[in-house]
C-alpha cells in the first residue's frame, strides 16, 4: 500500500464512521418511534376496557395528560399516513399500529445488520491501515 492508498483508506475510514452516525441516529429515531407505537397501543387497549361516561387521562405527551370523558370505547381516530387520519372500530386501530410496530421492528433489524455489516468493514479497513502505519515505521 502506497502512501495515496493510505490517504484514500483513512478517507474511507471517515466516510465509514460518518455512515455508522448516521445508522445510530436512525436506529434511535426508530427505537423512539417504536416506544411511542407501543404506549399508543397500550392506551387503545385499556380504552377499550373504559366505560362509557367514566373520566380518564389522556396522555398529550411529555409526561403530561388531560382528564376527558369517554364518550365512545369503540371507535378511535388513526393515522394511515400521509398526515391521513380516520376513524375506525378500535380493533382495527390495534391492528393497524400493530402491523407498523412489526414494520418498525422489522426496519430497526436491517439498520442493526447494516450497522454490523459497516462497522465490520470499518474494523477490517483500520486493521489493514494500522499494519501498514507499522511497516512504514519499520522502514523508516
Amino acid at each position: 500500500m502506497n502512501e495515496r492508498e493510505l490517504q484514500q483508506s483513512l478517507a474511507t475510514l471517515d466516510l465509514y464512521r460518518a455512515q455508522l452516525e448516521s445508522l445510530v441516529e436512525q436506529q434511535q429515531l426508530v427505537q423512539m418511534s417504536m416506544e411511542e407505537h407501543a404506549r399508543a397501543k397500550a392506551t387503545l387497549t385499556s380504552f377499550a376496557t373504559t366505560e362509557e361516561g367514566s373520566e380518564i387521562l389522556v396522555p398529550v405527551g411529555g409526561n403530561s395528560f388531560v382528564f376527558a370523558k369517554v364518550g365512545s370505547n369503540s371507535k378511535a381516530i388513526v393515522g394511515i399516513g400521509s398526515g391521513v387520519s380516520v376513524e375506525r372500530p378500535l380493533e382495527e386501530a390495534v391492528k393497524i399500529i400493530d402491523a407498523r410496530l412489526e414494520e418498525l421492528v422489522e426496519t430497526f433489524k436491517k439498520l442493526g445488520e447494516r450497522r454490523a455489516s459497516v462497522e465490520s468493514q470499518s474494523s477490517q479497513l483500520s486493521q489493514a491501515v494500522q499494519q501498514e502505519y507499522q511497516k512504514m515505521q519499520l522502514q523508516v
